[in-house]
């Protein structure tokens, strides 16, 4: 399962949630309704909280999914992603996922209000 919304308008961070076993299709059905969400950001540039609390391991073909995903992200602007992970699996997967999409703006937090506090407070910096 996902659910994407924005979080903050001002701010340009966006919500991803994925939870259970994510299916590859899943992640493509993210992946447009994300780009649908962008169309109401006022400029180019984005941050992306993304919450994996409760995600089973994911089979290899989510995995590769979800690198497309990650390349994407960045290529429609994505500036740093803050995610909350829970699980030394989960980490270890996230790692490699961000590694193979050359993804070095992602930062993992123990709880969601961390990860959107730094998102927030540090929003003025890059965007």
């Amino acid at each position: 399962m996902f659910e994407v919304k924005v979080l903050d308008v001002s701010k340009k961070i966006m919500y991803i949630k994925w939870s259970g076993m994510v299916e590859p299709e899943e992640v493509r059905e993210a992946t447009n309704r994300i780009t649908e969400l962008l169309k109401g950001f006022p400029s180019s540039g984005f941050d992306v909280l993304v919450e994996m609390v409760d995600v089973t391991v994911m089979k290899q073909d989510t995995r590769e999914e979800l690198v497309k995903h990650q390349e994407w992200l960045k290529e429609a602007g994505m500036k740093r992603a803050a995610v909350v992970v829970e699980g030394a699996v989960a980490k270890m997967q996230l790692k490699r996922t961000a590694k193979q999409s050359n993804h070095s703006e992602e930062y993992h937090f123990n709880s969601y209000d961390e990860a959107f506090h730094f998102l927030k407070d540090e929003a003025k910096v890059h965007i």
